[in-house]
C-alpha cells in the first residue's frame, strides 16, 4: 500500500479486520418485567403487594431461509458455476448485513456461552453458520456405508423439521427417525414470532457418520468468521449496499473448514448450526445414538440459507503459471506436459509471413487502433513496460510537456509508437489522483500564471505611459496637470481592461 499521506487516493485501500459485530439483542423473543414498590422513610414496604407489569415482544431475524437474501449476502467465493484452480481457498460468504453471522449461536452452555444480550466481550465468539462443502466423493462415501447423501437441496417446510410427534392440526413430519434442529421435541413451543409450520425452506440430510467428520468445533466457528471494514474510494457503487457513497463499507465473512477437491464439481451450502451444540465435536451427547457408531445410517436435517457450485479443473491459476502459458513454455496441464515454444519470450505470437511484423511482434510490440486529437483514426504501435528484451536507455529525454513529445514515429513502418506517450498519460493520471500533490500542483500553477501576467501588465504599462511617468517623477510635487492625469486615467483603464479578462482575480 503507498504511503503517502493522502487517505483519498486510489493507491490507498485500506482494509480493517474486526473480530466480530455483535448485535444488541439476539434474535429471539424477550419478555420484559417491571415492578414497583413503595417504602416508607424507614424503608418499610407501604403496599401490602408490589405492582408488576410485564411486555413480551421479540427481536427477528432470518432463521430457516432469507427473506431478502439481496440485502444479506454481498457475494460468494468461489462464485456460482465459476472454474479454476480453487483447492488451495476456503469457500467463503461475504454479508453486507454485518451482524448477521452472530445474530444466534450455535451453543447455548457453559463454558461456551453465548454473551448477555446488549454487552460486548473480548473472547471470540462462535457463528451459527457454516459453509459446508460437498462433491461426489462424499456421496459415494455414504454409498459404500449404506448411507445416502443428495447435493441438491430439497424443497420442505418447517414442519418437516419437527418429529411428527410434536405436530397437530393436520400437519405432517418427513423427519422420521432422524434429527434435526427440534429432535425430541413435543410441541412447536421452539418456533419464533412470525415463523410458520408451512414457511417454505431448503434442506439437506447429512448422514451422521459424514457429518461427524466434517463438523466443525465450537472452537473452530470462534475463527470461522469476522468483520471487516474496506476502503470503498473510488470503487464502483453497488446497488445492496446499506450505505452507498460512504468511504468505508462494513462486511462480515464466514469461512468454510474443507478445501474443494482437486478436478471435481464442489456443492457448497450455507447451513445454520443453531443449537446443534450435542452433534458437534468433540462433545459427547447424552444421547447415545449420537455417539460414533458406525452402523447408524440416521441423518441430521439442516436448513440450508443459500447454496451453489463451482468447478476446480486443476488448471495452473498462478500468475507464473498463466505468464509460461503465455510463453508457451513445457508446463504441466491435467497430467500432459506441453511442448516448449522457440521463442519463450512474453509476446503474442505471430504465424504471418511478414518480417518487419514478426519482429515487432518478438519484441512486445501489438498494433493498436488510435483516435487522433483531429478526430482521424490510424493504427500505431504500443509496448507495455514489460519488455522482453534489455531496455538500456530510454527513447525519450524528460521533461515532456505533453504525450505527443512521447509519441515516436517509425519510419520503417509508417507508424508512430504510442508507448512512452502512453506511459507518461497513466502516470499524469496516478499522480493527479493524489489530492496533496494535485492541489500543491494547481496552487503552483496559478501563481506562476499570475506572476506571468502582473509581469505583462506591467512591462505594457511602462512602454505606453512610461514617458509620461518619468516626467511627472521629474517635476516633483508640482500640481498635476492635464497631461499626467490623462496618463494616469489611461493607465487605470488599461488594467482595468486586463483584470476584466480575468474575473476570478
Amino acid at each position: 500500500m503507498a504511503s503517502n499521506g493522502n487517505e483519498q487516493s486510489m493507491l490507498n485501500q485500506q482494509v480493517s479486520f474486526v473480530q466480530h459485530y455483535l448485535t444488541g439483542l439476539d434474535a429471539g423473543g424477550y419478555k420484559l418485567q417491571m415492578q414497583q414498590k413503595l417504602l416508607d422513610r424507614s424503608g418499610k414496604q407501604i403496599n401490602d403487594q408490589a405492582y408488576e407489569r410485564s411486555y413480551t415482544f421479540a427481536v427477528s431475524a432470518d432463521r430457516f431461509a432469507l427473506s431478502q437474501p439481496g440485502n444479506v449476502i454481498y457475494s460468494l467465493f468461489p462464485a456460482e458455476n465459476a472454474s479454476g484452480e480453487f483447492s488451495n481457498v476456503l469457500p467463503h460468504v461475504v454479508f453486507s448485513l454485518a451482524t448477521f453471522p452472530w445474530v444466534r449461536y450455535p451453543t447455548n452452555y457453559l463454558p461456551y456461552a453465548p454473551p448477555m444480550p446488549g454487552t460486548d466481550t473480548d473472547a471470540d465468539v462462535p457463528t451459527w453458520l457454516w459453509v459446508m462443502l460437498l462433491d461426489e466423493d462424499d456421496v459415494e462415501a455414504c454409498r459404500r456405508q449404506g448411507s445416502t447423501l443428495d447435493l441438491s437441496p430439497a424443497t420442505r417446510t418447517v414442519a418437516d423439521l419437527f418429529p411428527q410427534a410434536a405436530l397437530s392440526g393436520g400437519y405432517t413430519s418427513t423427519l422420521g427417525e432422524h434429527y434435526s434442529y427440534f429432535s425430541g421435541a413435543r410441541n412447536v413451543e421452539g418456533l419464533e414470532p412470525g415463523e410458520q409450520l408451512d414457511d417454505v425452506i431448503q434442506t439437506i440430510d447429512v448422514p451422521l457418520a459424514l457429518f461427524r467428520k466434517i463438523a466443525p468445533t465450537i472452537a473452530d466457528l470462534k475463527q470461522m468468521a469476522h468483520g471487516r471494514v474496506v476502503s470503498m474510494i473510488n470503487q464502483p457503487t453497488v446497488a445492496k449496499m446499506a450505505d452507498p457513497g460512504e468511504p468505508n463499507g462494513t462486511f462480515s465473512i464466514v469461512f468454510g473448514n474443507r478445501l474443494p477437491s482437486d478436478k471435481s464439481k464442489s456443492a457448497a451450502f450455507l447451513v445454520s448450526l443453531e443449537m446443534l451444540e450435542p452433534f458437534l465435536p468433540p462433545f459427547a451427547a447424552s444421547d447415545a445414538a449420537l455417539n460414533d457408531d458406525p452402523d447408524d445410517k440416521r441423518s441430521l436435517r439442516l436448513a440450508v440459507l443459500r447454496s451453489w457450485t463451482f468447478f476446480t479443473n486443476g488448471q495452473p491459476a498462478h500468475f507464473v503459471d498463466r505468464l509460461k502459458r503465455l510463453n508457451g513454455r513445457a508446463i504441466d496441464v491435467l497430467g500432459k506436459t506441453e511442448q516448449a515454444a522457440a521463442n519463450t519470450n512474453l509476446r503474442l505470437s505471430y504465424t504471418g509471413a511478414n518480417q518487419m511484423l514478426q519482429g515487432a511482434f518478438g519484441m512486445g510490440y501489438v498494433p493498436l487502433n488510435e483516435t487522433l486529437r483531429t478526430s482521424g483514426k490510424t493504427v500505431s504501435w504500443y509496448r507495455g513496460a514489460l519488455a522482453p528484451y534489455a531496455v538500456a536507455k530510454g527513447r525519450c529525454t524528460p521533461p515532456l510537456a505533453s504525450p505527443d513529445a512521447a509519441t515516436i514515429f517509425d519510419p520503417s513502418t509508417g507508424m508512430f509508437d504510442t508507448s512512452y506517450a502512453v506511459a507518461w498519460t497513466i502516470g499524469r493520471m496516478i499522480a493527479l489522483q493524489d489530492d496533496s500533490f494535485s492541489g500543491g500542483y494547481y496552487s503552483w500553477k496559478l501563481g506562476m500564471h499570475q506572476q506571468l501576467r502582473a509581469s505583462i501588465e506591467n512591462q505594457m504599462l511602462e512602454q505606453r505611459f512610461g514617458a509620461c511617468l518619468d516626467q511627472a517623477s521629474a517635476a516633483g510635487p508640482q500640481p498635476a496637470n492635464a497631461t499626467l492625469k490623462a496618463a494616469r486615467g489611461a493607465s487605470s483603464l488599461l488594467k482595468r481592461t486586463i483584470l476584466s479578462l480575468h474575473p476570478e482575480d
